[in-house]
């Protein structure tokens, strides 16, 4: 009797792993976004020149941000806001197509703009966040339906993946009067353009974030 090829026969093997990479590396093609156009009016100063530490030296805030993007390997680097600043050459600076649209407004220029079919935004006032975990977002993520953080009831949106068919919800929220990222979150959601994962408690610290001058002087 004839046997046929064994199932873990070196070909089959090799022939699974490499459909296995070929999967994950169209997966992994992402833009990424900082979000860095607030103006800051509560803190008082420019959130994206305070100081922080990155790996020993201390860095400004937008720099931080930057670093821990340029580790996921994006395909483009985006940045949010005016060029006003002095960011490397292999970042692009995209402005606000509608203006005092909030943080809103940005992700709908970057989505508009992003060559791959996923971008992932960060906020410039998060300086615990880190790019394993937002590596494991664009993991769960696949063209046409990103994933958001969830705190309990309460999205977090600006440290999130977004597929580019977002842009035109983005848009309507904002056509609406409608800013809150928190709203967009929902819709996408709803539309089963977004998937929620859950923060667990051990990485709940990566979203205490920087508003207040009170949140300077509450860090350990």
């Amino acid at each position: 009797m004839k046997r046929g090829r064994a199932k873990n026969s070196p070909f089959a093997i090799c022939y699974l792993l490499f459909a296995i990479l070929a999967v994950a590396s169209r997966l992994s093609l992402f833009s990424a976004a900082l979000l860095a156009g607030g103006r800051s009016r509560r803190m008082g100063r420019d959130k994206r020149l305070l100081v922080v530490d990155w790996k020993g030296e201390p860095v400004p805030l937008w720099k931080r941000q930057l670093n821990v993007l340029r580790e996921l390997a994006p395909l483009e680097l985006l940045v949010s806001g005016s060029a006003d600043l002095e960011y490397p050459p292999d970042v692009r600076v995209v402005p606000d197509r509608i203006e005092n649209g909030g943080p809103l407004a940005g992700i709908l220029s970057c989505l508009e703009v992003a060559q791959p079919k996923l971008l992932l935004v960060l906020a410039v006032d998060l300086p615990n966040m880190n790019s394993s975990y937002l590596r494991s977002l664009v993991q769960v993520s696949a063209p046409g339906c990103g994933a958001v953080p969830a705190i309990e009831q309460g999205l977090e949106p600006v440290a999130a993946v977004y597929p580019v068919e977002a842009a035109t919800v983005a848009l309507t929220c904002l056509q609406e009067g409608q800013r809150s990222v928190q709203s967009f979150a929902r819709r996408l959601e709803q539309s089963g353009f977004v998937s929620i994962r859950r923060v667990a408690p051990g990485e709940m610290e990566l979203f205490r974030n920087w508003n207040l001058p009170e949140d300077l002087a509450n860090e350990p």
